[in-house]
């Protein structure tokens, strides 16, 4: 098997951002306190599948651009931190769903909720933890974050559904792997960001540029996960390199390889044959190499990284900005 070389090592001057360097946000101590306590709620296996997920770790990315985005406009409030733990209980939830949907038995190197308790349990685990979102929306009133969440949620699941519909489909283009990305991972990213604008008391015109901050955000998040499953090591990630591609899902450094000359139609064969045996990964590996589409793949990242810091040009300085320009760089080199 071709090993690859870590993603932040295919562009020379990256800067270097090790983990014991990473900004502490303080303020994620009251979100994490919050959703011990809604989560502990829950009675029996439910209860205890909440919790044993909620302990094993995950970036929280969602509620953190929640909270961070209200307070470049205001001092934290109940709101945003509602918000923010709303945010994280619907991405839990999706996951939960996702794993059962892809028959994953391992997240994050931990046995999958439907791996331990079955499909019928992971399914109702979701469905608990997405009723308990929602009705922290309702009960605090943050009828307008709602709106944009649930938004969020149908495009997640209207991005699903094209991504399993397009499935080792030589003819996806770039334009539609975006489309995909966005609803897959971008619109909740700016759901997250304009939710904490709105607990905060912004504008409109704030509202929108938090928005977009995290639209793009999200592009960027997305590719460099797509990356990653070239990568990465199973180790760090929780999951298989190449699983994407096995699975049929064709992301952008794939993309990028059926646009050279040379491998167009080898790669175009591998995938009309619906099967990717563990020599194609390898030889793909390669090819990715040889034609220097991850570093494409990661340049294009970088755009939607740049184009994600502009959005926050009009935004006050202040910590929480500053904070919010150092996460872009955070995501630019993550390993996992």
């Amino acid at each position: 098997m071709q090993v690859l070389k870590p993603v932040d090592e295919y562009l020379p001057n990256l800067p270097s951002l090790k983990t014991n360097d990473r900004i502490q946000f303080t303020e994620m101590l009251l979100v994490e306190s919050k959703l011990q306590e809604v989560l502990g709620k829950a009675e029996g296996i439910i209860k205890n599948t909440c919790l044993n997920l909620l302990n094993s770790g995950g970036k929280r990315i969602r509620p953190l651009l929640t909270v961070t985005s209200g307070m470049c406009f205001n001092r934290l409030n109940n709101n945003m931190i509602d918000a923010a733990v709303a945010t994280e209980l619907i991405h839990m939830a999706s996951l939960i769903h996702d794993d059962i949907i892809d028959n994953a038995s391992t997240r994050r190197n931990r046995p999958t909720v439907n791996s331990l308790q079955g499909n019928n349990a992971a399914v109702l685990t979701g469905d608990f933890i997405f009723a308990e979102a929602f009705n922290i929306l309702a009960t605090n009133q943050l009828l307008p974050c709602m709106s944009f969440l649930v938004r969020a949620i149908k495009e997640m699941c209207d991005g699903e559904v094209n991504q399993a519909a397009e499935q080792f489909n030589p003819a996806v283009t770039i334009n539609s792997y975006f489309t995909r990305i966005a609803k897959k991972t971008g619109y909740l990213l700016s759901a997250c960001c304009k939710s904490g604008a709105i607990a905060a008391g912004a504008n409109d015109e704030e509202i929108y540029v938090m928005g977009e901050y995290g639209l793009h955000l999200g592009y960027a998040f997305q590719i460099i996960d797509d990356i990653l499953d070239f990568t990465g090591s199973e180790h760090v990630t929780g999951k298989p390199v190449g699983v994407d591609i096995a699975d049929g899902n064709i992301t952008l450094p794939i993309i990028l390889l059926m646009e050279d000359v040379f491998y167009a139609d080898w790669i175009k064969n591998i995938l009309q044959n619906r099967h990717v045996t563990a020599n194609d990964l390898d030889n793909i590996c390669k090819a990715l190499i040889k034609t220097n589409s991850l570093t494409k793949a990661y340049k294009v990242a970088d755009q939607c990284i740049d184009k994600a810091k502009s959005f926050l040009c009009p935004v006050s300085a202040s910590k929480y900005k500053a904070d919010l320009l150092n996460l872009t760089d955070e995501i630019r080199i993550r390993q996992s």
